[in-house]
């Protein structure tokens, strides 16, 4: 650039100024250059379309204008100067326009090559994103953040059954899908139901299930099934699936899946139709994985890796001599597990590592989850945990398959599912995504149950093992200033039995309108008053052994007597003993009407003289229930296992103790004074149940013999006696020297009557 000076006229050279743009403003300096552009086109269109008219006009009018002329000559008349000026005329304007529509058209249609261009570049980019036969041949990756770093906090244990083999499990719907030998089972944590899906045919046996959103595949013995907004339906209809031996399946986008079958090789599946995939063929496929782009099959042989139809076996000297059964794959890492421990592949820049992850246990491997850097192991050894280079064992119970809900494990067996609960790792990122997750607490049985197995003998003096039990801090045995202060022998604390009452063997005991009545085996039923003695007449002195009361009767009974009502001094029959051969236990009801559980598992109702049917208990209980109740209009069966409520016809649901109930049994079952049930087990743990829920309250160091409620809740032991004191049991400074049948505090409330096997003892406070 050259300027020259206002004074003297010389030439100056002068820099140019270059404008510093930078890539937004010249990005919005494009996006204006389009704007203007499209607007012009825009303009040269409408301009074009009004030309285009304007010819048509002037062709129709120079047609009119021929016409005229010939028709003129053909009658012999010269044209006039009019007529030919008017065909010059139309003539030139219709050359003009024309001239001008060609230039704009020419104008448009300058930039068609660089749109024809564009357009072709994007439909081949698209092609090689979205519809590259290798992409879509991967199953789809899902990374699920979780929380297991941290330490078990606790464990739920639920009882299963239905299946002799366990496939796959996966959380899906805020509910538990469980596959197997036996079907689908379901678990809703919100009402405490499991059930047996009965959509399935009755012979399918499930080899995998799938996840994908919204809907949950089921593949397995024959064919493929998927759930859809609570609609269970064939994926396939008639011959659409080649092969309907299904052993695995996998996601690999949308509508699409990859099909593993026994013997066939792999599918690749759309809703229409599956097709067999090259390379593949004659082989039981049990796994997919990806690594990159490959895809990794695993087979009963090995393992093939590749794209499409192009794979190739994956030789690995650590692998020689074992069988495959499972491989979960990340971004860098395979885990492959065998029948003789879990195989670990890592990725670094240049190539791949292999190790052997458990030389020992867990050895034979049945299922593989991974969590972020957590690897969770289900073995025939138990559950396990491997993480940053150490490997934990969560469980010593047998695990056939897993999978992953928030901040839990699902650990499932043939038998039983064990739901392991953590707590966060110390700065771990994903703690504040998860809140708290509603727990599966009950069961109600649509197959048959697996029986029980025998309880052990208890070592009376040991406590029980805590690991499975969700205690809320409470202690299992407490200290109080009302048990160590309040309470003290008094100078004559023992106050004999009559005569006739020497060596009885005492059964049961209830505090009813401020009399004491007692239930013997040998010795009839006895009334005490605080000072006397008296036996009711006219009730036999063996057969009679257990009592029950409402609130304004009570009742004596026994399966080899009958049934009495007490009135005053003597007992009035209401039954016979052809009418309780069986029983079990009696509930008596504020209207004076009686239900009857007898030891087949029937139910029976007993009122006004009459004994009618009510309904049955699963016969998978058999042996294992121990009472029957009714608290508002809800009827209860308390088995060994937990708590049964009567829902409809032969439907029940059964919430389950918490902890271990392999070895337990009921020992004793008291009714409170809110609608609530106290329940003593043989290990020593208390429960109550009370709105539906089974909470554990305590736990005493000795096995429980009675239990009573007066006020307070006492529980006896065969050398001990506690009492319930702010959610804590707390032994009393009472030494028996015979078994306690039961205590009652008094008006005063400082002083306690303790019935045991020998007669009545007393405590009282200080004064």
């Amino acid at each position: 650039m050259v300027e020259f000076c206002r004074h003297c006229g010389e030439a100056l050279h002068v820099q140019p100024k270059v404008a510093n743009q930078t890539l937004i403003v010249k990005w919005i300096h494009h996006f204006i250059d389009a704007m203007f552009w499209v607007v012009d086109e825009s303009v040269r269109w409408w301009e074009i379309g009004k030309l285009s008219i304007q010819l048509k006009t002037l062709r129709r009018r120079r047609a009119l204008v021929f016409a005229a002329v010939e028709a003129a000559e053909l009658a012999g008349i010269d044209a006039g100067s009019d007529e030919k000026q008017t065909l010059v005329g139309v003539t030139e304007e219709l050359a003009r326009l024309s001239g001008r529509e060609e230039f704009l058209r020419s104008r448009c249609w300058a930039m068609t090559p660089e749109l024809l261009f564009i357009a072709i570049f994007c439909l081949f980019l698209y092609g090689l994103v979205m519809l590259n036969p290798g992409r879509t041949f991967l199953p789809r990756k899902l990374s699920e953040p979780g929380i297991f770093s941290g330490q078990v906090s606790r464990v739920r244990d639920l009882a299963f059954s239905g299946n002799s083999v366990v496939t796959s499990a996966r959380w899906f719907n805020d509910r538990l899908f469980v596959g197997g030998d036996g079907g689908l089972s379901i678990i809703d944590p919100v009402s405490g139901v499991a059930t047996l899906s009965r959509d399935l045919p009755d012979d399918f046996f499930v080899r995998d299930l799938e996840v994908d959103e919204s809907r949950l595949f089921i593949g397995g013995f024959p064919g493929i099934y998927v759930l859809e907004n609570t609609i269970l339906k064939p994926f396939y209809h008639d011959n659409q699936l080649p092969a309907n031996l299904i052993n695995a399946i996998s996601v690999s986008g949308t509508n699409n899946l990859l099909i593993g079958t026994v013997g066939r090789g792999m599918l690749r599946g759309s809703p229409d139709s599956a097709v067999f995939v090259l390379g593949t063929q004659k082989r039981t496929i049990k796994d997919f994985g990806r690594q990159g782009n490959e895809l990794w099959l695993m087979h009963e042989d090995g393992i093939l890796t590749g794209r499409a139809d192009n794979f190739e076996p994956l030789n690995l000297q650590v692998l020689a001599g074992r069988h495959l059964r499972c491989m979960v794959t990340t971004d860098r890492n395979v885990f492959i597990g065998t029948d003789q421990g879990v195989i670990a592949g890592y990725r670094n820049a240049r190539n791949w590592v292999w190790t052997i992850l458990s030389a020992g246990k867990p050895g034979y491997i049945n299922d593989l989850v991974v969590s972020g850097d957590i690897l969770f192991i289900a073995s025939d050894e138990g559950v396990y945990r491997f993480a940053k280079g150490r490997m934990e064992r969560l469980s010593a119970i047998p695990c056939q398959a897993m999978c992953i809900g928030l901040n839990f494990l699902a650990a499932v067996n043939a038998d039983s599912i064990m739901l392991f609960y953590f707590t966060p790792a110390p700065g771990d990122a994903n703690a504040r995504l998860f809140g708290p997750i509603p727990e599966i607490g009950t069961y109600t049985p649509s197959f048959p149950m697996v029986p029980q197995l025998p309880a052990a003998r208890l070592q009376y003096g040991r406590l029980p093992d805590f690991g499975l039990l969700e205690s809320d801090g409470k202690l299992p045995l407490t200290s109080s200033i009302a048990a160590t202060e309040s309470f003290s022998p008094v100078d004559k604390p023992f106050v004999a039995l009559p005569t006739m009452l020497q060596k009885p063997v005492f059964s049961d005991i209830v505090l009813f309108k401020e009399s004491y009545l007692l239930a013997t085996e040998n010795r009839g039923v006895w009334n005490y008053d605080g000072q006397n003695w008296s036996q009711l007449a006219d009730i036999p002195e063996s057969g009679v052994s257990s009592l029950i009361c409402n609130a304004q009767s009570c009742f004596a009974w026994g399966a080899a007597a009958g049934i009495f009502k007490l009135d005053g001094s003597r007992g009035i029959q209401l039954a016979g003993p052809e009418k309780t051969a069986g029983l079990i236990h009696l509930f008596a009801d504020s209207d004076d009407s009686m239900l009857l559980l007898f030891s087949d598992g029937s139910i029976k109702n007993f009122s006004y003289g009459e004994l009618r049917d009510l309904f049955g208990i699963p016969g998978e209980f058999k042996g294992v229930f121990h009472s029957v109740w009714k608290i508002g209009d809800r009827h209860l069966v308390v088995v060994d296992k937990g708590v049964m409520m009567h829902e409809s016809e032969r439907q029940w649901n059964l919430i389950f103790f918490k902890g271990s109930i392999d070895l337990a049994k009921v020992v004793a079952v008291e009714p409170g004074n809110a609608n609530n049930l106290y329940i003593a087990l043989s290990d020593g743990r208390i429960f109550e149940f009370k709105n539906e829920k089974l909470e554990f309250i305590g736990v005493i160091s000795d096995q429980p013999v009675a239990m009573n409620f007066s006020g307070f809740l006492w529980v006896a032991t065969r050398e001990a006696l506690f009492f319930l004191e702010n959610n804590s049991f707390v032994p009393t400074p009472f030494k028996p020297s015979d078994n306690i049948l039961g205590a009652f505090p008094l008006a005063d409330a400082r002083s306690v009557l303790i019935f045991t096997g020998s007669g009545v003892k007393s405590m009282a406070g200080r004064q």
